[in-house]
């Protein structure tokens, strides 16, 4: 049933019906890629047609990039397929929306020859960003950083650095090899690369900046070679240098004394050291020498060395000797290996406090340290690491952190008594305020259990009372209100056959008196204190309560309309369950009777897998089921009497009727 189960007098049936929709009018062929991109991504959903003549500019993964005199776009299709660089096609078919903007699945393609490619445009590399260069074919440059094929000739990826921005190359050709060794011999230079525009986005459909596309190594020209790498001491990186006009590579030697992440070196030659950032995760250690090859960048107050490829330097390795700081907290001796010495004043995990002076020096430990061979607080210690400054560009420090590399840059030189006068006058004071607490505490705790328990004990015999009296009222209106109900029918019977029909009067008059008596004796049996009446363990739960719905409604001369397509066994049911859905029901119906001013009743059983349901439903006027009158507990008690047995009671009424529903769990077999 849909995990929904409807209710519905018989008879009765609601009809929904709605007009057809409205279909788009079939899209106009689309023939250049300026319309194209002038879609709204709504529009491009809509896939419509393409056939379009364009040249073919870079290769990539999943299809290529071309463009006609209008701009570039890219096309998507099945790499067996892939025309040729510089190739001019015609394409049929859609445009689609894309992740980030519309570009077209390719259905149809044929060759119209070669005709070379297309005049490439000059962008700057900040336009790049702004995607004035999607798949357009367009020329740019920079300084070659690096070019790697690890997986063939036929892919691979590069550096490209502007001065303004750093991008990254995809070096793609589904047909030919790169020639490799020309791209090798022009790392290093400044160099003319042309290609395509590829957008990045995120997973929101931002555009967050660009990579260039190229398919030839032919695409990448020498534009100034600036000579042999030089080869510099570390401290003169990033210094004045006549001969270069452009920013480029520059080479050094340097023992690695701090490894800060696989991409992230401190080395330090002599009484120079510098960051070095490398352009892929290295395997150094710390002791290490290695010629660093990278391109001078600037971190705030220091120079060091990014994009840079290391090699080992088969020279004789120089020790790094630590100096004693004197300032610690000053920006001098930044990124050097120092030794300090005072007091552990904290330990939070893996950071210590160490006081020199009027001053607190943080010291980070190594990852592996070990907790139990730390000095206890108060020793004096020291400490060797590589002193971390950030400081702006005007050297304004912001902050300092000593590192260590091993547990064998703390030395431990002397280690305070435990037991000071202050730590004994702390102890006593604890121990004396501990013992004052917690005869506090037993004190207040004690008030508070006996007032506690003097509130539960009212609460319970409160309500005790409250739903007894709840009970009573709801035994006592169902039995004597529906009870007289029925006798209030049988006596209107018997006024209409006094005189027409004696022996008939005489039987209904009968009848009204056994039921006053029935009514009397289910309301002692409430009175005296029982949960439910004794009769109702032998209750034939619901076929009892649809006889006395059909005799009620004939008294009230009213049609009941039973449809009854529930099977299980009434057994199942406990008896105060089965006996609280019999009064629900019975008052459900009394109350269409006495208030719908309907002349139809609808008794509906049915149920799914998990649930059993009852439904109560009359064609008479309705009523606001938000509105109680006054003297009248009937929907009340039905709901109390729900709530009991754990099931559901919904009551929908409008002008057309009211329909209770009851649901409840199907008993387990």
């Amino acid at each position: 049933m849909g995990g929904k189960t409807q209710c519905w007098v018989i008879g009765i049936c609601l009809m929904a019906s709605g007009s057809p929709g409205a279909f788009p009018e079939t899209a106009k062929t689309l023939r250049n890629v300026d319309a194209i991109r002038k879609l709204t991504y709504e529009e491009a959903r809509l896939a419509p047609p393409v056939q379009i003549r364009v040249t073919v500019t870079s290769h990539l993964d999943a299809g290529f990039d071309a463009q006609d005199n209008s701009g570039g776009m890219f096309f998507q299709m099945d790499q067996e397929e892939m025309p040729r660089l510089g190739e001019a096609v015609e394409v049929w078919g859609n445009v689609t929306g894309g992740f980030y903007g519309p570009y077209v699945i390719v259905d149809q393609i044929r060759s119209h020859g070669g005709t070379g490619q297309p005049r490439q445009l000059y962008f700057r590399p900040d336009f790049i960003q702004t995607g004035l260069g999607d798949n357009r074919w367009m020329e740019i440059e920079g300084l070659l950083v690096d070019v790697d094929f690890a997986n063939g000739k036929r892919t691979g990826s590069g550096l490209l650095v502007t001065g303004e921005n750093d991008l990254t190359i995809r070096f793609r050709n589904h047909h030919r090899d790169f020639d490799l060794q020309r791209l090798q011999k022009v790392v290093g230079t400044w160099v003319k690369l042309k290609g395509t525009g590829a957008p990045l986005f995120n997973d929101r459909r931002q555009r967050i900046g660009s990579d260039i596309i190229c398919s030839s190594a032919q695409n990448v020209e020498l534009v100034e070679n600036q000579g042999d790498t030089p080869v510099v001491t570390l401290d003169e990186i990033g210094r004045w240098d006549s001969r270069r006009t452009k920013p480029g590579l520059v080479q050094t030697r340097a023992v690695v004394t701090l490894v800060e992440g696989p991409n992230s070196l401190i080395a330090q030659a002599g009484e120079a050291a510098a960051r070095v950032r490398t352009l892929r995760p290295q395997e150094a250690k710390v002791g290490q020498s290695f010629i660093f090859t990278g391109l001078p960048q600037t971190e705030g107050y220091f120079v060091g060395l990014r994009y840079a490829q290391i090699e080992e330097d088969p020279g004789p390795v120089g020790e790094v000797v630590a100096v004693l700081d004197e300032a610690p907290m000053a920006r001098t001796l930044g990124m050097q290996l120092v030794v300090l010495q005072g007091r552990l004043m904290e330990r939070q995990g893996r950071l210590l406090s160490l006081q020199q002076g009027d001053q607190l020096i943080p010291v980070r430990l190594p990852e592996e340290m070990n907790e139990e061979v730390l000095p206890s607080v108060g020793s004096e210690i020291k400490v060797s690491g590589v002193k971390l400054v950030e400081a702006d560009d005007r050297g304004q420090v912001r902050s300092v952190t000593v590192v260590t590399r091993s547990m064998d840059d703390l030395e431990v030189l002397a280690v305070p008594s435990w037991w000071t006068p202050q730590r004994y006058l702390i102890a006593i004071s604890v121990l004396v305020t501990g013992v004052l607490l917690i005869l506090i505490w037993t004190f207040a705790l004690k008030r508070r259990v006996q007032k506690q328990t003097d509130l539960i004990q009212s609460q319970l015999v409160s309500n005790a009372a409250l739903e007894e009296r709840a009970r009573i009222a709801r035994e006592l209106h169902d039995t004597l209100s529906q009870g007289f109900s029925g006798v209030g029918y049988q006596l209107a019977s018997v006024k209409n056959h006094l005189k027409s029909d004696p022996d008939r009067a005489l039987e209904k008059l009968d009848t009204a008196r056994q039921m006053v008596e029935h009514s009397l004796a289910e309301a002692r049996d409430s009175l005296s204190g029982l949960r439910i009446p004794a009769a109702a363990d032998s209750l034939s739960f619901p076929e009892t309560t649809i006889a006395i719905a059909r005799e009620r409604c004939e008294e009230a001369e009213v049609q009941l309309m039973v449809h009854h397509t529930l099977e299980f066994d009434p057994f199942l049911l406990e008896a105060e369950t089965a006996y609280a859905c019999h009064r629900i029901l019975l008052e459900a119906v009394m109350n269409a009777i006495r208030h719908s001013g309907g002349d139809c009743v609808g008794f509906a059983t049915g149920g799914t897998e998990h649930e059993l349901i009852f439904c109560i439903s009359d064609n008479g006027h309705g009523f606001d089921p938000e509105i109680k009158p006054a003297g009248h507990f009937g929907i009340q008690g039905m709901q109390e009497r729900a709530k009991q047995i754990e099931a559901d009671l919904v009551v929908n009424s409008s002008s057309e009727g009211t329909r209770l529903a009851l649901t409840l769990p199907r008993p387990l077999s």
